[in-house]
């Protein structure tokens, strides 16, 4: 008897120890839907959502401002975006989070690359299907390249409130996005925060990648060298290919980003 009670003992001992050893390693994760998107619309999303909340994970998945309606008249810039995330951190912290992960798809994935440098205390990015390229569309693209050039010449002047109209693309669909030039500027900037392959060799080693592409994405031929080799500096850090296109890759790597998630070392 006096053995059992001995045991009884320990064992209460073990889980009081465990449940906050469990608490204190919760890992909060914000995952941002791309452009035009939803995070209703974006595929797979509500799979890693689960997955992710079964394995203790907090989640969530803010609509943004470049949301379906939102992107083409777009009132924020990148910077200003930074200070909305540092807010869901600090939500998901509140809620017992102590590591945070940001991932997103698409441009989702270039705002929580850019917001991964620019904070680096970060336990990890995910970045699925990258997308939203301002470098490529600079170059090749001599509306955009002139648009860039006007933002560029207002917010040099002091009048990036001015408002503003320039030309913008999404998976080969072309619009146009009313907003100020500083706005406009902050997103098309071939140098600036929401361009990748900028923001890539900035990565702290401290972060670990997951990237994954679909092969019949558009950016497969590129999104290793141009981002993921200049980021990727942990050794926990992950690039997956899968037989999807740009849309469907949230969905078909669903088990592999959660699990990726969920194995990330303390």
């Amino acid at each position: 008897m006096k053995r059992l009670s001995v045991l009884f003992i320990l064992l209460l001992a073990a889980i009081g120890l465990a449940a906050p050893a469990q608490a204190q390693d919760r890992i909060g994760v914000i995952f941002l839907h791309g452009k035009q998107g939803s995070p209703q619309k974006t595929q797979g999303l509500g799979v890693i959502t689960s997955s992710l909340e079964s394995g203790g994970a907090k989640v969530v998945t803010p609509t943004m401002a470049w949301s379906a309606g939102g992107w083409d008249n777009i009132n924020v810039t990148v910077e200003q975006v930074f200070a909305q995330l540092d807010a869901q951190a600090a939500a998901l912290r509140s809620q017992g989070a102590r590591r945070i992960v940001v991932g997103g798809h698409s441009l989702g994935a270039a705002v929580a690359l850019a917001y991964a440098v620019a904070r680096g205390n970060l336990a990890g990015l995910v970045m699925v299907g990258p997308g939203h390229q301002p470098a490529g569309a600079y170059r090749s693209n001599a509306s955009i390249h002139a648009a860039v050039d006007r933002a560029r010449a207002l917010v040099e002047q002091g009048r990036g409130n001015d408002s503003f109209s320039g030309p913008d693309s999404n998976q080969g669909t072309a619009f146009t996005v009313s907003t100020t030039a500083a706005a406009y500027y902050s997103w098309m900037d071939p140098n600036g925060l929401a361009s990748m392959h900028v923001q890539a060799p900035r990565l702290p080693a401290t972060t670990p990648l997951l990237l994954v592409i679909g092969r019949k994405d558009p950016f497969f031929e590129r999104a290793e060298s141009l981002v993921y080799r200049p980021a990727a500096k942990n050794p926990y850090s992950k690039y997956v290919v899968v037989e999807a296109d740009h849309v469907q890759t949230p969905f078909v790597a669903a088990k592999q980003i959660s699990d990726w998630i969920l194995g990330l070392p303390r």
